[in-house]
């Protein structure tokens, strides 16, 4: 066959390919397969030789772990730490969930974390039934699913609780609990909760405040109860140090000469009006979707601390809307230039909100067409 290649298709005959399909399906397999395991070994390889793997693990919660497991208050932090953001600021429920790494050498528990943040990245494509094998490639091509993999926190197996949330959404007991074990492991996703509410899930919001404070009682009496105070001070001293850096709406009001009296009215203002629409949404327009998707901004805006792996959210709302390759996919690639340390000019925190604008703006533009798989939104 000169003119082209044959396939055989599952359970037919063989299927004639042209020399421009076969050139089409090379050059996909080579930029959505093999493409995205070259770079990410590559930077992993880079990571390896400037000694910056697993950086928040090993900077702040495999040292919070071995402190708590030696007797020791776990948000122990020096002016260092504070300033540099390696103390470790979460609260008791995660200082439990990293206990079990502190029985392993610190090398092996990075490396087995990191294996962890990066299962979670097909994971949440695949509880969200994204079937199309290219989209799992392109993900691996974005800043922020690199940098939540490459630093190792909390934000991609939080990723991966939200789309449990959504596939479960009308199993009360199921989505109440996923809210509440996501809050109680890093308090910025509570917008989660306000989305059950307003997509009158009651008894699913109310399974979340049961088990939030059911989660967190017992961990605070395991952790110890005097170290909650410690946990909230330590996290006011973490964000009066590094309010200027990264993304957030408090650093955007500090690009734009702002102080932080502005910045925090300025992150209310924003919040309070994305909170608006999660509710309108979902109360008068009824849909969910878009209402997730507000859901995915409001955290965004609402944190007082947003560097670039948080962005790596917005794969939640593109894969609910987009389940298929298209252009939508490659608009995180481009914020390759968004740099994840605090330094942060205003141009690159323009770059991100644009482009988080930009996406979520497209994605909400369409016209509402719910998934086949929806179940039906009662009370439950």
């Amino acid at each position: 066959m000169s003119s082209g290649s044959a396939i055989r298709a599952a359970g037919g005959p063989p299927v004639l390919l042209t020399r421009r399909e076969s050139l089409l399906r090379a050059t996909e397999h080579a930029v959505f397969g093999f493409g995205p395991v070259v770079a990410s070994l590559a930077l992993l390889a880079f990571q390896f030789k400037i000694h910056a793997v697993a950086v928040d693990f090993h900077s702040a919660y495999y040292p919070a772990a071995v402190r708590f497991l030696a007797g020791a208050s776990p948000y122990a932090a020096t002016h260092h730490a504070i300033t540099g953001g390696t103390a470790f600021v979460y609260p008791a429920l995660s200082v439990l969930g990293f206990a079990p790494f502190a029985l392993l050498s610190r090398g092996i528990a990075q490396i087995v974390y990191m294996l962890i943040c990066i299962a979670c990245v097909p994971a949440t494509l695949h509880t969200l039934r994204v079937r199309d094998w290219r989209v799992y490639g392109v993900v691996f091509y974005w800043l922020p699913i690199y940098g939540g993999w490459q630093s190792s926190n909390l934000t991609l197996p939080l990723l991966l609780l939200a789309a449990l949330l959504w596939r479960h959404r009308d199993r009360p007991v199921v989505a109440g609990l996923l809210v509440a074990l996501a809050v109680s492991l890093k308090p910025f996703v509570w917008p989660l909760g306000l989305w059950l509410l307003a997509t009158r899930r009651l008894r699913a919001a109310a399974w979340s405040l049961a088990g939030g404070v059911a989660l967190n009682l017992l961990a605070w009496l395991v952790v110890g109860p005097a170290q909650l105070s410690v946990y909230l001070h330590l996290s006011s001293q973490v964000t009066d140090a590094l309010w200027r850096g990264g993304y957030s709406m408090l650093a955007v009001a500090h690009h734009l000469g702002l102080g932080r009296g502005s910045g925090e009215l300025m992150l209310f203002c924003v919040a309070a009006l994305s909170a608006g629409a999660v509710v309108f949404v979902g109360l008068a327009h009824r849909d969910d979707r878009a209402a997730l998707a507000l859901t995915v901004l409001l955290m965004l805006v609402a944190s007082p601390l947003v560097w670039s792996h948080y962005f790596a959210l917005l794969l939640l709302p593109i894969a609910l809307y987009r389940p298929r390759l298209g252009w939508l996919w490659a608009v995180p690639v481009l914020m390759w230039p968004m740099p994840p340390s605090y330094a942060v000019t205003g141009w690159e925190a323009a770059l991100a909100w644009t482009l988080t604008a930009g996406c979520l703006l497209a994605l909400l533009r369409e016209r509402r067409s719910p998934p086949a798989s929806r179940g039906v939104v009662g009370l439950g």
